[in-house]
């Protein structure tokens, strides 16, 4: 991955805006855990020049958006130090079930296509209503533009998110934890086939996060970027 592709990475928050505002709302029962499409966004094969880098991106960021407006993709944003892999990039999570469609949905990238990224996909079950997201998002803008004494602008911020080998009672104690707005299975993401559980938290220094770490489990931490309104997934 060429310094190009490590510079717009950073940009993945300041587009999350587009994503999340145009995906359908949950008809699930609140707290019925249901599933989604997790997937892993890591650096691919190909090294591209500095055009062709341009090209991949307008193309991925594009994408991103024909995939929200389609009520497909629910949350997107960019993984940043520290990250357990150091080709790892960035995350999608789709309103899907089916993990080979939704790695379907996320290989109609252009950077995907062009070898820059490659995508991996697990089923990721939660308790979470992850559509509700988009609510949040038109109540939040709908705040602003309600107050004139606040700027018009949507806020992406920090996050952590951790992951450890699955364990149902750890896993309930998470999903009740303070400070932990989203938290559920991801299947098969293990280096070994194996589960694990993986919560995000609701802090933007790693000091904090590793402080709200349920005991137990051995965690890996990870830093990511999103919109604020994750935070409200555990309100």
């Amino acid at each position: 991955m060429t310094r190009y592709i490590r510079l717009v990475v950073p940009l993945w928050f300041a587009v999350c805006v587009m994503l999340v505002p145009f995906a359908r709302g949950d008809d699930s029962p609140a707290g019925e855990s249901r599933d989604y499409v997790f997937v892993f966004i890591t650096s691919g094969p190909v090294t591209p020049t500095r055009e062709q880098a341009q090209e991949a991106m307008q193309g991925h960021f594009a994408n991103m958006e024909r995939l929200a407006e389609v009520g497909k993709l629910l949350i997107a944003g960019p993984l940043v130090d520290p990250r357990s892999d150091p080709k790892h990039r960035g995350i999608f999570v789709f309103d899907e079930t089916d993990v080979g469609e939704g790695l379907k949905l996320a290989e109609t990238d252009p950077a995907a296509e062009m070898g820059v990224f490659t995508m991996t996909a697990h089923r990721f079950t939660t308790d979470r209503p992850l559509t509700d997201l988009p609510r949040l998002e038109k109540e939040d803008e709908a705040r602003r533009l309600a107050d004139p004494d606040v700027p018009d602008a949507w806020e992406g911020r920090r996050y952590y998110f951790a992951s450890a080998p699955w364990d149902e009672a750890a896993g309930g104690a998470a999903s009740r934890a303070a400070g932990v707005p989203i938290a559920g299975r991801l299947h098969g993401a293990g280096a070994d086939g194996t589960d694990l559980l993986l919560i995000w938290l609701d802090a933007e220094a790693e000091a904090a996060a590793r402080e709200m770490l349920p005991e137990g489990p051995a965690w890996t931490v990870h830093g990511w970027y999103g919109s604020k309104m994750v935070a409200e997934m555990g309100a």
